[in-house]
């Protein structure tokens, strides 16, 4: 969840399309959600049961709400043979991965659909794009992502004044991802009017804490930490803060107000000053 990359049996759907079964099996699956959303989970061409204290009398349905870190099961008598989406409801789940595809092992595809299976979206790595840009009176900023699973491209540009480019400062960055919370990256940075080539590693501590740690090439180390804050419904804090090798302290706080995904309106400190401005997410 906190990639926005989503998996089932912990692997993304490009990695494990098919979910095989046998015509005629009673079929239980069970949903465990780990994460903090909800999944109301969706399986196409059947009726299921979810199986609840009242057995005989539990509840027929085709979706089932699975809460966070909840658990339900269900199962299905396997009587239509083919091939059948299973995915969740959130249809913005479902395109970064949360789907599979129940397929009858004794069903054959026509050959104009096995002629053109390899369009599936479901075989196949998508790559994502993200952004968020930032104006305040004490400062701008822009920040770029093309995302994959395993793999993420990121851009950020800064400055501190806009009557000149000297202070413009900014990082490019490619992340190989090898677990949900740990990433090599490898890129380069702009600071001071110098360019640094890096390298390091980042780790998604406990309560979402994102940090990073740099080497760059002249034998310095850099650390990035930041994390959000959801006071509310509608109230949020940024907090991210930078340490350098023989560099001051470079932090930003926000306090914002956001009632729609894409808008944040509020304050933002930095180490220099006190500004008000907009984000905006695209």
């Amino acid at each position: 969840m906190a990639r926005y990359i989503w998996f089932i049996n912990g692997k993304a759907s490009y990695q494990d399309r098919t979910i095989s079964i046998k015509e005629n099996d009673v079929v239980r699956f069970t949903f465990k959600n780990e994460t903090m959303m909800h999944h109301p989970m969706h399986l196409h061409g059947h009726f299921f049961r979810v199986l609840t204290s009242q057995g005989a009398l539990s509840p027929l349905k085709h979706t089932v709400d699975v809460p966070p870190h909840g658990e339900r099961t269900i199962e299905f008598y396997a009587n239509e043979p083919g091939e059948w989406m299973l995915h969740c409801h959130n249809l913005y789940h479902m395109k970064a991965g949360m789907a599979r595809v129940v397929k009858y092992s004794s069903f054959t595809p026509s050959p104009e659909i096995a002629k053109i299976q390899h369009h599936d979206p479901h075989l196949h790595d998508h790559l994502y794009f993200s952004g968020m840009a930032e104006a305040s009176t004490n400062h701008a900023q822009l920040k770029l992502n093309a995302t994959k699973t395993w793999d993420t491209f990121e851009g950020r540009f800064e400055t501190r004044e806009y009557d000149t480019f000297d202070h413009m400062e900014g990082d490019l960055i490619y992340r190989r991802w090898t677990s949900n919370w740990f990433n090599f990256a490898v890129g380069g940075e702009s600071f001071r009017k110098k360019q640094y080539g890096m390298i390091g590693v980042g780790y998604v501590l406990p309560m979402l804490v994102h940090t990073n740690v740099f080497l760059d090439h002249k034998g310095k180390l850099r650390l990035d930490v930041d994390k959000k804050f959801q006071w509310t419904k509608y109230i949020f804090t940024d907090a991210d803060v930078t340490f350098r090798d023989g560099e001051d302290v470079e932090f930003e706080v926000s306090l914002m107000f956001q009632n729609r995904w894409s808008w944040a309106a509020g304050l933002m400190l930095t180490e220099e000053s006190l500004g008000a401005g907009l984000e905006y997410k695209f």
